[in-house]
């Protein structure tokens, strides 16, 4: 894919962060390894009724969502609020752009850029965070000579808001989504100084 277009939707997603955006990080869209990556369209059928689902939770503003899905599905349930006006929409995809990796691009990179064009770019009242899901993969039995590069990788605490500049925006509740924790919903008060990143993110 060319690297002006990826670079436009990267402008895109950043003006959806909103005040957010420099917590932003998606070298899919920027890195010149992208040139080599043929974008694949993936349907995402479950992507609207996550977003409606969460948009009930959106309808008193002071929400962070953490989305930890699989990262093509996210973007699109953040696209879709973003859409609705609802939240901001930060990504947080640190997943290089190998043309053979074990945590392909292809798919991500279609869903990056297509829906750049319907983004919303204003301060909006909430939050949703996109997260990747699959970032720390296990692989068993690998082959000594399988030639994917491993672009996987893990977040740390300074990947995310801490709880100071969460409550400094007007924050007061988190929402995650995750294959394995449903949806938690966690007050500040019951999240001590640990921010969002809690151990079960990395």
């Amino acid at each position: 894919m060319r690297l002006s277009t990826t670079r436009r939707a990267w402008a895109r997603w950043q003006a959806a962060a909103g005040p957010w955006q420099g917590w932003s990080v998606c070298p899919a869209l920027l890195a010149p390894a992208v040139k080599d990556i043929t974008p694949v369209r993936s349907g995402r059928p479950a992507a609207d009724r996550l977003a409606a689902s969460l948009a009930r939770s959106l309808q008193e503003p002071g929400t962070a969502i953490v989305i930890d899905l699989e990262p093509g599905l996210g973007v699109h349930v953040a696209a879709r609020l973003n859409q609705l006006r609802l939240a901001n929409a930060v990504l947080l995809l640190p997943r290089w752009p190998y043309e053979h990796a074990l945590l392909p691009v292809d798919g991500l990179l279609h869903g990056l850029v297509s829906l750049s064009t319907r983004l919303v770019a204003e301060d909006l009242p909430n939050v949703a965070f996109v997260l990747d899901a699959e970032r720390s993969r296990v692989v068993p039995h690998r082959a000594s000579n399988d030639e994917r590069a491993d672009n996987r990788y893990r977040l740390t605490v300074a990947d995310l808001p801490n709880l100071a500049a969460l409550r400094a925006r007007g924050i007061r509740r988190v929402v995650k989504l995750s294959p394995t924790a449903a949806r938690a919903t966690r007050r500040y008060a019951q999240m001590g100084n640990t921010g969002l990143a809690e151990p079960s993110m990395a």
